[in-house]
């Protein structure tokens, strides 16, 4: 994925920029350092204003702000996961998987960098490490997001046909966060293709709940009415998938429903 720097308004990268260089300044003037090279810390400003620059595509300026912390010998795990994570977008894996790694050797219990690193691992099709990470990321008590490792575990679990796994992990991951749609929305589609359409039609309509507009869950809503044998109900719903998002995979996928269903009358 290419940098989006060009799509900022001239304005708000002008002023991201400001501030960074504004930390940066103050970077080397030791305002965001302790006295002892050795004890040298990232100030808080500075790290708010990478991630104003992340939060806004401007990941030239993230890797010339992360460049700067590297110089000045700062040893700082949320800069080399933001590092990770450009790296990602950029498509370097390598790049990110070292990053992920550096972080992990200053915070070994740190939750983010496990869960990353296992997504990429699964990526890679490495299903023991990226398992083993997971585990790493959703096992930690002080992780304040486990329903996501546990979700990604799912995942895992299902490109493996582990069903049972996956569905134990789903629930898991609910459990930490009851509102959890991710979780919601794949349990639906686990039971829907193990034909249990009871608890399909359950677990979509809380999905529903969460996000009543998502194209995803009108697909899934369409799905489980067909297969009841509510046709006009599933027609329906699929169109309303065209209405929600007109282009794209669900739409497309909304298309050829409809027509098989048109073609079988």
């Amino acid at each position: 994925m290419s940098t989006l720097n060009n799509s900022l308004p001239g304005s708000g990268r002008a002023i991201t920029f400001f501030l960074l260089l504004c930390c940066l300044l103050t970077i080397f003037g030791c305002a965001g350092f302790t006295k002892e090279p050795e004890k040298r810390e990232l100030s808080k400003q500075f790290y708010e204003n990478l991630l104003k620059a992340f939060n806004a595509r401007d990941y030239n300026l993230v890797k010339t702000g992360l460049d700067k912390v590297n110089e000045a010998g700062i040893a700082d795990k949320r800069t080399r996961y933001l590092g990770a994570l450009v790296a990602l977008i950029e498509n370097d894996q390598d790049k990110a998987v070292i990053k992920l790694k550096e972080a992990l050797a200053m915070d070994p219990g740190y939750g983010d960098a496990h869960n990353t690193l296992g997504t990429i691992y699964m990526q890679q099709k490495k299903f023991t490490l990226a398992e083993t990470e997971f585990l790493r990321a959703g096992g930690n008590p002080l992780y304040q997001t486990p329903e996501k490792a546990y979700h990604n575990l799912g995942n895992l679990y299902q490109l493996q046909d582990k069903n049972l796994q996956a569905q134990g992990c789903y629930n898991r991951a609910i459990s930490f966060n009851k509102d959890y749609f991710p979780s919601h929305y794949e349990l639906s589609r686990l039971y829907f293709t193990t034909d249990r359409l009871i608890l399909a039609r359950e677990e979509i309509d809380k999905a529903q709940e969460i996000s009543p507009d998502h194209p995803g869950v009108w697909l899934q809503i369409g799905k489980i009415e067909e297969a009841g044998g509510k046709k006009d109900k599933a027609v329906a719903a699929f169109e309303h998938v065209l209405k929600l998002a007109p282009g794209g995979t669900f739409a497309d996928q909304a298309t050829k429903e409809l027509k098989r269903i048109n073609n079988s009358y």
